[in-house]
């Protein structure tokens, strides 16, 4: 079974929540510090009731993985509010030695806020092993090999007490100054986690060495109930998917291999350039994709494709300047979509954003 916590409320410093943006208004314990070793042990004296870190301005030179273990309620952010200002970065893209900046695993309401992570061989930020109620908040991940964010779960998992749950990635600015290094690329992947919410970030650059497909932002393995909403995706190969590429069997959420998503909404992004799909629905049950404008940057490419029969759901109220395509089999209402004939750069005036 999953842990559920005591909800009352501890109080964070006033000006740590300012940062992080919170309406609680609570005690949990600060700490400042100014080196990547002491952020390592203050989370490893971090306590039960949770404790906000506070990193001081400066670039950070890093070596190893920064691990967050079983430290549940923990804020790790910047001093300022601009991510450029606090800056963690790798050996390198192609440098194994660091696979990714910051590792949560089995940790609840864990927050990293305010920063940038940069130049690992994998990932920015990789989330696993029950580490419900995750948020990132205004971060800068760039050239993480793989992804910005990885969402993972032990392989043949079963039960919710394997899987990350109900996270939220918002406000920040992910991609690569090239492309991706890795056999597979991706902006933000999760995988088999359910209630995750993706908001109001820029993605840039999601794109493969070798040309083949890379995903800006996709859920999978039997996600469900994934919000993608308020985003902007520039120059990518696929913009924005449910189901991605598909997932290997022993990934799929407790084995179920039926869908790869079931429920979830994908409204009122904007996709510009993409070299392949803007939005593509593999075997993503009852979804929803409506708001969205995808202005592609080939005529003959598909602005939205949807594909194979276990695929259902309604495509709806989007501006495309390309086709919308069902595919193998797939059954999608399809109506009320505006296609335009001008292929504009950023055409930031014809759009209703969601609130």
């Amino acid at each position: 079974m999953k842990r559920v916590f005591n909800r009352n409320c501890v109080v964070l410093s006033c000006v740590a929540a300012a940062l992080l943006g919170s309406g609680c208004t609570l005690d949990r314990p600060t700490v400042h510090v100014d080196s990547i070793a002491a952020l390592r042990q203050a989370i490893a004296n971090a306590p039960a009731t949770g404790q906000t870190i506070v990193l001081a301005p400066g670039r950070y030179r890093q070596v190893r993985q920064i691990i967050i273990h079983d430290r549940d309620r923990l804020t790790v952010t910047g001093s300022t509010d601009d991510f450029n200002d606090t800056v963690i970065s790798g050996p390198g893209i192609n440098d194994q030695r660091v696979r990714s900046n910051i590792v949560v695993d089995a940790s609840k309401h864990v927050t990293i806020a305010h920063m940038t992570l940069e130049n690992t061989a994998y990932h920015g930020v990789q989330v696993d092993h029950d580490s419900d109620n995750f948020v990132a908040r205004n971060l800068k991940t760039w050239d993480n090999g793989e992804s910005g964010f990885k969402v993972t779960s032990p392989s043949y998992a079963r039960g919710d007490e394997s899987y990350s749950d109900d996270g939220l990635i918002e406000n920040c600015l992910i991609g690569f100054s090239g492309t991706g290094q890795r056999s597979v690329v991706e902006g933000i992947d999760i995988v088999g986690g359910n209630g995750w919410v993706i908001r109001g970030n820029r993605l840039e650059n999601i794109l493969k060495a070798n040309g083949h497909a890379a995903y800006a932002v996709f859920a999978k393995g039997n996600a469900s109930g994934t919000v993608i909403e308020n985003n902007q995706v520039f120059n990518s190969s696929v913009g924005l998917s449910f189901g991605g590429g598909g997932t290997g069997a022993k990934f799929f959420r407790d084995g179920d291999t039926t869908y790869e998503t079931r429920g979830g909404v994908i409204r009122g992004n904007r996709v510009y350039g993409t070299h392949d799909t803007g939005i593509y629905l593999n075997k993503a049950h009852d979804f929803k994709v409506h708001d969205n404008i995808v202005i592609n940057a080939r005529r003959d490419s598909t602005a939205i494709a949807v594909r194979y029969p276990q695929s259902r759901g309604r495509i709806y109220s989007n501006t495309v300047n390309a086709r919308i395509l069902r595919r193998d089999g797939a059954r999608a209402s399809i109506f009320r979509n505006e296609t335009v004939a001008e292929s504009p750069a950023h055409p930031r005036s014809a759009h209703r954003m969601i609130d």
